[in-house]
């Protein structure tokens, strides 16, 4: 089967998962682009993870911008474990057409750390997913530090499996898509973003992780202000009424007894 034929089934097989955003990048890609090669070190590379590894394949779902205007909430948090659940299912799924098909292929889990306690100790994950998309072409980075792509601005979540199946590749956007208007530095309750670009300024992510952890505590992280607030992206639309939002916001999980 051809790079063409194979990815066309892959995305076929992804689409009847509900997954519409996919993508590719070959492996010297992180060897040989200065934004990647200079961020993610030995250990966090494709190859360390399948030796003999030949592409990355990146699935997106979009995180639905409705939704994400409510957050802080109950509803962004039951969202974002859902949205991560179809995440890990549908790359597994892929993973495993790939083997049927002849081919090594692993996935990797769309939050591959323990947790907030897991981030209080090491705050990243062993493989960065957005930096996988990046490389694929599917956007290009925010002052908020994640990926913006042209559909969704920065609310959609990725996840990644590695094969060494070689496949079309996406090709690294060469125009950014950050209107660096700074929203989101305004938008953050805990001020973990820089006061340059991506990857001059690196959010402070221990300030986030306490902001989650704090959250978390009433049932409604992760706090998602920074990408609610981006207006990149063509997913706009009317939010919920004030009076909704406040509804929505008011509700917590009850403290301990």
């Amino acid at each position: 089967m051809d790079p063409e034929e194979l990815m066309g089934v892959l995305r076929q097989t992804a689409r009847g998962m509900g997954i519409v955003d996919m993508s590719a990048a070959p492996v010297e890609r992180w060897d040989t682009d200065p934004l990647i090669s200079s961020r993610i070190g030995p250990g966090h590379r494709p190859t360390d993870i399948m030796p003999d590894a030949r592409s990355v394949i990146v699935i997106g779902v979009p995180v639905q911008k409705t939704i994400v205007d409510t957050a802080p909430s109950i509803y962004y948090n039951h969202l974002y474990g859902v949205v991560n659940s179809l995440l890990d299912q549908a790359s597994e799924r892929l993973a495993l057409e790939l083997n049927a098909l002849g081919h090594r292929a692993v996935y990797v889990p769309r939050d591959g750390y323990h947790g907030i306690a897991g981030l209080r100790e090491l705050p990243e994950a062993f493989f960065s997913h957005r930096h996988a998309a990046y490389l694929a072409g599917m956007g290009t980075f925010g002052w908020n530090n994640v990926l913006l792509t042209p559909a969704y601005g920065p609310r959609i979540r990725f996840s990644s499996v590695i094969t060494d199946a070689v496949l079309p590749y996406g090709e690294v956007m060469s125009e950014g898509l950050c209107l660096r208007c700074r929203k989101c530095v305004k938008a953050c309750p805990v001020s973990a973003l820089g006061e340059a670009d991506y990857p001059q300024a690196i959010t402070v992510k221990q300030a986030c992780v306490e902001r989650s952890a704090e959250l978390a505590q009433v049932g409604k992280s992760p706090c998602g202000r920074c990408i609610a607030v981006c207006p990149v992206g063509k997913d706009r639309g009317p939010s919920p009424t004030p009076e909704a939002l406040e509804s929505i916001r008011t509700y917590r999980k009850p403290p301990k007894v």
